[in-house]
């Protein structure tokens, strides 16, 4: 297993967290955003100067994350109202709905597949279209269609697709994740399984969830949560996912990727040096037993 770094969870700047991963020991990233624009649209300076940058620090791109299908699957029917001033508005939230998923779809995933290739990405990270407030479940045949279109396009690109877990979307726990990959059948589809991410959608990741969505986990990140009384999430360096008994199963069952850091703290630079240097001792008191 090897430690990759989410860039813009050490700073917007990719210059400043190349630097800083070199100095840790880490020359592989996971590339979402470049100051405020999120990948791959970024502008042609900022393309050409991530590449100097990569040679500049011997850095390699492991994955790229563009939000895609961060959005809810649209009904097939509008919602309608009697009072037209609202009737309008409904149609209009309706429509861009469906356009944003066309936007998705033919657009934001082309792109980020031929941005994946340029810079020597195997891995575009999505996940499992927003619920929209439905509760949790199986998920609709459409959104399996949908993410079996995309994973086909990424295979035939030679890349892999990496459905993300995460609360409130149709892939949210290691059991239904699980589920949707074995209704969708395809080799380029598989799961970025982030242990803290299931925790907050009420799984239990490890050994339950992460039993469960074993087969299908292509690439893992790293953070951990607390929660609070009321049942607020909160991330931090230490908290409730059993992190020596998740590696420690990826080991045994030849997981041989990457665990890429993935705070969501501030300060960024010091919350990432706390949780690389964490990691690091997880990876090397497992490798010794």
């Amino acid at each position: 297993m090897k430690i990759g770094l989410i860039t813009d969870e050490v700073s917007a700047d990719p210059e400043t967290a190349f630097e800083l991963g070199a100095e840790w020991g880490v020359r592989d990233f996971e590339i979402r955003g470049f100051d405020s624009q999120r990948v791959p649209l970024f502008s042609p300076f900022q393309k050409d100067y991530l590449r100097e940058l990569m040679e500049r620090y011997r850095a390699r791109v492991l994955a790229i994350s563009p939000g895609l299908f961060k959005i809810p699957y649209p009904d097939a029917t509008r919602t309608s109202f009697p009072l037209r001033a609202f009737d309008v508005d409904l149609h209009r939230r309706w429509r861009s709905a469906w356009d944003s998923l066309a936007y998705h779809l033919e657009e934001l995933l082309p792109s980020s597949l031929d941005y994946a290739r340029e810079i020597g990405a195997q891995r575009v990270i999505a996940f499992g279209f927003h619920r929209g407030g439905q509760p949790a479940g199986e998920a609709p045949d459409e959104v399996l269609q949908a993410l079996q279109k995309a994973a086909q396009l990424a295979g035939k690109a030679g890349l892999f697709l990496d459905l993300e877990v995460e609360a409130d979307y149709w892939a949210d726990t290691g059991a239904r994740t699980a589920r949707m990959l074995d209704q969708i059948g395809e080799e380029a589809l598989g799961v970025n399984w982030d242990p803290a991410n299931a925790a907050v959608a009420g799984d239990k990741p490890y050994p339950e969830g992460y039993q469960a969505v074993k087969d299908y986990v292509r690439h893992v990140h790293f953070k951990d949560v607390r929660f609070e009384v009321d049942g607020a999430a909160v991330y931090t360096t230490e908290g409730v996912i059993d992190w020596e008994g998740q590696i420690r199963a990826l080991q045994t069952d030849g997981y041989e990727g990457y665990i890429s850091v993935e705070t969501h703290m501030q300060p960024k630079v010091a919350s990432a040096r706390v949780m690389t240097v964490r990691l690091q001792g997880l990876l090397d008191g497992v490798a010794s037993e």
